[in-house]
């Protein structure tokens, strides 16, 4: 009895780690993999129309759930910088200024991002848009 116990074991420890794999193959067909693009720099810009001079400072990543729709946003961020700098500079105080126009302009900054990726490449690719840092000076 103690020697099929043993073979029992032996017999588990070699099918586990083929179950692992198997697993882990299942995993990958199944769904996307989520990565994050990040743009670095971070972007500083100065806003506002009158007055002295605002600085905002963030950083900005990505959400993209295919690493086809991460392959065609890495190739066009040097536009989709161009925009959010843009973005961010023609921002005035009351947007900067509170939580809710933080939020605001992350909803707006995403919406700029899929409309670019949406005329360059037929799909907007980016799912979610985040601020890593946002910091206002005024």
């Amino acid at each position: 009895m103690p020697r099929f116990m043993l073979f029992l074991l032996l017999g588990f420890s070699l099918v586990t780690p083929a179950a692992e794999v198997l697993a882990e193959e299942e995993e990958e067909a199944l769904g996307p993999k989520v990565q994050y693009i990040e743009f670095e720099p971070s972007f500083v810009v100065n806003y506002g129309s009158s007055g002295r001079m605002k600085y905002l400072r963030t950083d900005v990543a990505l959400r993209v759930n295919d690493p086809e729709a991460a392959a065609k946003v890495s190739l066009h961020k040097p536009y989709i910088q161009n925009d959010l700098v843009m973005l961010f500079s023609a921002q005035e105080p009351e947007i900067m200024n509170s939580s809710a126009g933080h939020e605001k302009l992350r909803q707006m900054a995403l919406t700029t991002v899929r409309n670019l990726m949406t005329r360059l490449e037929g799909e907007p690719c980016v799912d979610d848009l985040y601020f890593r840092n946002l910091v206002v000076q005024n």
